[in-house]
């Protein structure tokens, strides 16, 4: 989903950067959270049974869709209106190149003033710092670039969780991301205005896409900071990128393949989307169903194998033939490492199988060996598949092959791992989108290692998943369920049994209970309905009880047995008043968890007087 652009090369601007102008809109205050309380009340025994499905209510219908594809190298928006419903309008942003003048999509790259105001998001902010920095007067700005990833790496995030800019000076990464989130969108409006387009801001639905692969927590920190930026929560909803193109692929987009159109998938058809972007590489397998839903037939799979990797690899090599400290001393030199970055980034996506990788040697890079660059190249480990020309690093197509190749290897081999997967047999298609489904050497490996399926690419890939997108916010129950990628339950007592840990007995009125126990709601690897629930009866576990409170879990394992193992995490506490004491030890509580398409929800009542709570679980930080 990334790639899609060029890099700037627009003329200087001499004026002092000046914070960037927003116009008002319509802000609603987020809804308030339900007060926890922090009293500790322990169950007595628990009956678990399957829950009834709760009647899904319908979904609203919205006027008008804004999505936002918030990518790692590029983002962009797009818009739909009932008042044009076949039209699907995306965001163009000016490149400022004489080679491609419109792009539609920016960079992922914002720049802040030392206040922390916003001057440019972009393009724009690509150029403006490009100059700060060749006069050497970037040291009152705060420049960010590709920084959506460090979400992917952070498997257990907190909302204060700091982020560095260009100079490793430390800011809140909540901020950074509301504020990008907050000029994408005001991007739109800006659209909407120069059309001549009146929006009532509460009439928008907002999507916001999110790799597949990442934690819930990581899922939940996007929507926070979509919420901070001015996105009321009630309006907001996350689509999983590699789901979004397959709505797009599967509703409207006319795919290739070889000589044949693909149009249609019909019911029971099976097929693998893989979202090649420029940070991740976000796979699903899902099935078409009779009412033309979908539903996922294997969890999300893949990693941070997105085309930066490329990128990384090319700067390795050049690190290893001119030495660390020159490649270091040269992305000192900001603007020179950034027109580099720039130029690899057009290069990488021309790539063909048997072609060569050419890239400049900039003055100032070549200023820096301590040797002629020619010598340093001839003399290296790479001598025989990287060539000096005059003024060019050359990549011989053995060397370029094995970039890619070094590169894809880990890709490659969850994409077996999931097609071999009991839940995959039937998989006739794996669809490629996303900027890196562009280059034709990732395509022909892919037809080449995976020959007994049909590789399919839509016409333009970089834009099915923000379309897509939008699409998913005409039709937000289109995935009927999901696989769950955590065990998610609560902490409970019970009756102590051999083989229990010593150390959780507890004794209650001469009775021996198991402490810390982790009552299952749900285990890793299971097929859930989006919006159903799953319910379990939890026992007051004294006649005096008057408050339950339950710790809910997520764990990395399908059968933790206790709260404490490893890999355990408490993600919300949620406490249930039972003020008719009459049922003594009878008394209970239903216990009931829900799925949406990102936020979980968990609910309890007391079956004596019907008095219901619900939480949102806090994926974000320690409950204590």
């Amino acid at each position: 989903m990334d790639w899609e652009s060029s890099y700037c090369d627009m003329e200087r601007q001499t004026d002092v950067p000046k914070p960037k102008q927003y116009a008002p809109k319509k802000i609603l205050d987020p809804k308030p959270r339900p007060v926890r309380q922090s009293q500790v009340a322990v169950p007595k025994t628990i009956y678990g049974r399957s829950g009834e499905e709760g009647s899904k209510e319908n979904e609203e219908e919205w006027p008008v869709v804004v999505a936002l594809d918030f990518g790692t190298t590029y983002s962009g928006y797009a818009f739909w209106r009932e008042e044009n419903p076949s039209e699907i309008t995306t965001g163009k942003w000016n490149t400022g190149s004489k080679g491609v003048l419109e792009s539609l999509k920016t960079p992922t790259s914002l720049l802040l003033n030392q206040n922390n105001e916003v001057i440019e998001f972009g393009y724009k902010a690509e150029k403006i710092f490009k100059e700060l920095a060749e006069d050497e007067d970037d040291k009152g700005y705060r420049y960010f670039r590709q920084f959506k990833m460090m979400l992917h790496n952070e498997s257990l995030l907190d909302e204060k969780k700091s982020i560095s800019d260009h100079l490793k000076r430390p800011i809140e990464a909540l901020e950074v991301f509301s504020l990008s989130i907050r000029d994408l969108g005001d991007e739109c409006f800006r659209d909407f205005d120069n059309k001549r387009i009146k929006v009532d801001p509460d009439e928008i639905l907002w999507i916001l896409t999110v790799p597949a692969i990442w934690g819930d927590s990581a899922k939940q920190f996007m929507r926070k900071a979509a919420e901070k930026a001015g996105i009321p929560s009630d309006q907001l909803k996350l689509a999983l990128e590699p789901e979004a193109a397959a709505i797009y692929v599967m509703k409207e987009a006319k795919t290739v393949f070889g000589k044949d159109t693909v149009t249609t998938f019909n019911p029971g058809t099976k097929f693998m989307v893989a979202d090649l972007g420029g940070g991740t590489a976000d796979l699903t397998v899902l099935e078409v169903n009779k009412d033309r839903k979908m539903k996922q037939l294997h969890q999300s799979a893949g990693g941070a194998w997105g085309g930066n990797l490329i990128n990384k690899k090319i700067w390795e090599i050049m690190a290893e033939i001119f030495g660390s400290d020159v490649i270091e001393d040269f992305k000192k030199l900001t603007s020179d490492f950034m027109e580099m970055e720039s130029i690899i980034e057009l290069k990488k996506r021309d790539v063909t199988i048997g072609s060569k990788l050419e890239l400049p040697i900039f003055p100032s890079l070549s200023g820096l060996c301590k040797q002629d660059y020619r010598t340093l190249i001839k003399n290296s480990k790479y001598g025989n598949s990287v060539k000096a020309r005059t003024g060019k690093l050359r990549f011989e197509p053995d060397m370029v092959q094995k970039i890619f190749d070094l590169t894809f290897t880990n890709l490659f081999t969850v994409v077996e791992k999931v097609l071999k997967h009991e839940n995959a047999v039937g998989v006739n298609d794996i669809i490629l989108v996303g900027g890196f489904a562009q280059a034709d050497i990732i395509v022909k490996q892919f037809e080449e290692k995976f020959s007994g399926y049909n590789i399919i690419i839509p016409t333009d890939p970089v834009l099915a998943v923000l379309k897509g997108a939008v699409m998913f916010g005409q039709d937000t129950d289109i995935i009927s369920s999901r696989i769950t990628a955590h065990t998610y339950g609560f902490d409970v007592m019970r009756y102590f049994m051999d083989g229990d840990l010593k150390s959780k007995e507890r004794k209650i009125d001469n009775t021996s209970y198991c402490v810390e126990v982790f009552e299952i709601l749900v285990a890793i690897g299971e097929s859930v309905d989006v919006g159903k629930t799953v319910e379990k009866e939890v026992f007051a576990s004294s006649k005096e009880m008057k408050l339950m409170v339950l710790k809910f879990y997520l764990s990395e394992i399908k059968n933790p047995k206790y709260v404490t193992d490893p890999g355990c995490k408490c993600i919300g506490k949620l406490s249930v008043e039972m003020p008719d004491l009459s049922g003594g030890t009878e008394r209970s509580v239903m216990v009931s968890i829900k799925f949406g398409e990102t936020e979980i929800t968990v609910c309890g009542v007391d079956k004596t007087t019907g008095k219901k709570q619900e939480t949102v679980l806090d994926l974000l930080g320690d409950i204590k």
